[in-house]
């Protein structure tokens, strides 16, 4: 048995037990795959996928068990080298975010500058997605931070730590008549086409839980995903939208004016995901302080111990 094999186990399981697509991804051959497959169940002497003819359809009983331990054996491999890498590779390695189009591109702005200034030999990647998505990636250990609002599964793999709250505007061209409502009520924003973020995220989600509550029916026009096109359709004069705050920049949307709705939607509360166990390089800690000072390195290195979850808001 080696951590090759696991490897492959494991690769294959993300694949969809699609040994083809797995040896595409993990860049080697099919037949090899197979092989090392084969002797790893001579070894353990159980079969670990299942096999419908010369097609793989799952993973039996005893494999379900072995994939568990294989990943957590392919988890405790990646400690190690992080270990390592802290003494034999300090101040240059690379770290891998995962997080929404909204946290990239408005959140994380000013973090990620400082980052790259202050840690230049260290690779940062962005891998952007829904919040489902991005726990998949920290999950897997695809993704060594995820930066999103909770997914709507939980995720029992993953810590998460609440690190701030987005509140939400609505977005018109200028003149519109919500411009001068006094008063600006759910009642009222209904009465326009709406385009807002698509479900999957807290924000979509959260939009319509609000007008559910007080059980008026909105006109959402368009969902979409991406905030800066959101926006280019209220420019185009198709609707309203509903956003987090942030994404409204005055000196950049000068065709766009913004109306709070802080007391309207409940607030996305932002989450830095990390994967149970695992062992974070003294740069990622450094991240997660600029993206959250409330929380330490000790609390944070306890917490990845005991794979607590912190839920709760974050007070504006």
């Amino acid at each position: 048995m080696n951590l090759q094999q696991l490897r492959y186990l494991h690769g294959i399981a993300d694949a969809g037990y699609n040994i083809s697509r797995a040896a595409t991804v993990l860049h080697t051959s099919q037949p090899g795959i197979s092989k090392q497959i084969q002797l790893l169940e001579q070894e353990l002497g159980v079969d670990i996928l299942l096999r419908k003819g010369n097609r793989i359809v799952g993973v039996t009983e005893p494999g379900r068990s072995v994939l568990e331990i294989a990943r957590r054996m392919l988890h405790d491999a990646d400690n190690l080298r992080n270990i390592g890498a802290d003494y034999t590779q300090k101040g240059s390695g690379r770290l891998v975010v995962a997080t929404t189009h909204i946290h990239a591109r408005y959140v994380l702005q000013a973090v990620i500058r400082n980052f790259m200034r202050t840690h230049p030999k260290v690779q940062l990647v962005l891998r952007q997605g829904s919040p489902s998505q991005i726990a998949e990636l920290v999950a897997s250990g695809e993704a060594d931070l995820g930066i999103s609002s909770e997914p709507s599964e939980p995720v029992h793999e993953l810590v998460m730590l609440p690190c701030a709250r987005l509140e939400r505007s609505v977005i018109t061209q200028p003149g519109h008549p919500l411009l001068w409502v006094k008063r600006l009520t759910l009642k009222a924003i209904a009465g326009y086409p709406i385009i807002t973020l698509d479900q999957s995220f807290a924000g979509g989600s959260a939009v319509l839980r609000a007008f559910d509550a007080a059980r008026i029916q909105p006109n959402i026009a368009l969902s979409a995903i991406d905030a800066d096109v959101i926006k280019t359709y209220v420019e185009l004069g198709l609707g309203i939208a509903i956003l987090p705050a942030v994404a409204y920049e005055p000196a950049r949307d000068r065709k766009l004016r913004a109306i709070d709705a802080s007391g309207l939607f409940e607030p996305t509360i932002t989450r830095i995901e990390m994967r149970r166990g695992s062992h974070l390089r003294d740069y990622m800690y450094d991240f997660i302080g600029s993206v959250a000072p409330r929380w330490d390195r000790p609390t944070i290195e306890k917490m990845m111990r005991a794979g607590a979850r912190v839920s709760g808001s974050i007070r504006s």
